[in-house]
């Protein structure tokens, strides 16, 4: 049986590098589909794409904010380069767009600052192999440890899932039984009806049955209740098979939500009505927690 995973969570974990600590923080939402804003030091920014491809490897679908930090940058920093060329550009360009609008505040530092290209690293080989290897290991681990609650939660999931899914199949069983022969009661009482109405030596009962027979089978909801007990057993098949399967559980639970609209149109049963009632609060509920799997 395949391992049930939840959307949400978190995760952090931190690692000794000489001098440096470098720690991590993952946090994951929900999402239609697998997001990943990524946050680096920009000493290791070239770093992102190979970051993203762990996290793609360990995650199927989720809104993934990745972070990574040092507890000293100093190390990091020696062929960290200021691009003097391109700090007067941006000055000049800022200075001429306050000329423009007619603003006499001279540009700030913080101004500038806001262009990345500022900075620049002279020798990209600065980020050896072993914090490299350093930095993938602590980013997997952390995500190991991040799978770890997404998977309790999971489990408490399904658990919510079997339950809800129990009380539809008991009480799918209780519609079928209960509507077995409505459609036959419905034209007797149709034809009652009818007779108290009208002239019974003016009507041609063979013909009258027929339409009664063809009104009357519009409240058999005999094929709805067999339709409702295969969307069950397939949603248990696909809860079994675990994540990534949340999407195609939603649909399922579309369909199972046609189905009990269809019994409501056609149904004449107050007992039924009842329990449809229920069926749909469970299967909104359901739902609901369906957009939190993966």
């Amino acid at each position: 049986m395949s391992q049930l995973y939840s959307m949400t969570g978190f995760a952090a974990g931190a690692v000794q590098h000489g001098s440096i600590e470098i720690s991590c923080e993952i946090r994951a939402l929900n999402s239609r589909y697998l997001e990943m804003s990524v946050k680096l030091p920009f000493a290791i920014k070239d770093l992102e794409d190979a970051i993203r491809s762990i996290i793609r490897e360990k995650v199927n679908r989720a809104k993934i904010t990745c972070g990574i930090s040092f507890s000293s940058q100093e190390p990091l920093l020696d062929n960290l380069k200021v691009n003097e060329g391109a700090i007067l550009m941006y000055k000049n360009l800022i200075e001429r767009i306050r000329a423009i609008a007619n603003i006499a505040e001279p540009a700030k530092v913080s101004d500038i600052l806001f262009f990345k290209d500022i900075f620049s690293l002279e020798d990209q080989s600065q980020i050896d192999e072993a914090l490299q290897n350093a930095i993938f290991q602590l980013v997997g681990n952390t995500l190991d440890r991040l799978n770890e609650t997404r998977s309790l939660e999971g489990r408490n999931l399904k658990i919510d899932l079997e339950n809800r899914l129990d009380n539809i199949q008991t009480l799918t069983g209780e519609i079928g039984s209960l509507g077995e022969g409505n459609s036959r009661a419905e034209m007797e009482k149709l034809y009652k009806r009818l007779l108290s109405l009208i002239d019974e030596n003016k009507v041609d009962r063979n013909r009258l049955e027929l339409e009664l027979a063809l009104i009357s089978d519009r409240v058999d909801i005999s094929e709805e209740v067999v339709r409702m007990e295969s969307h069950l057993e397939l949603f248990r098949e696909n809860l079994r098979a675990g994540s990534p399967n949340g999407k195609k559980l939603n649909f399922i639970l579309q369909e199972m939500h046609r189905e009990a609209n269809t019994m409501s149109t056609k149904n004449t049963i107050v007992e039924i009505s009842h329990r449809l009632v229920t069926i749909k609060e469970e299967i909104e509920r359901m739902r609901e927690q369906v957009q939190n799997i993966e």
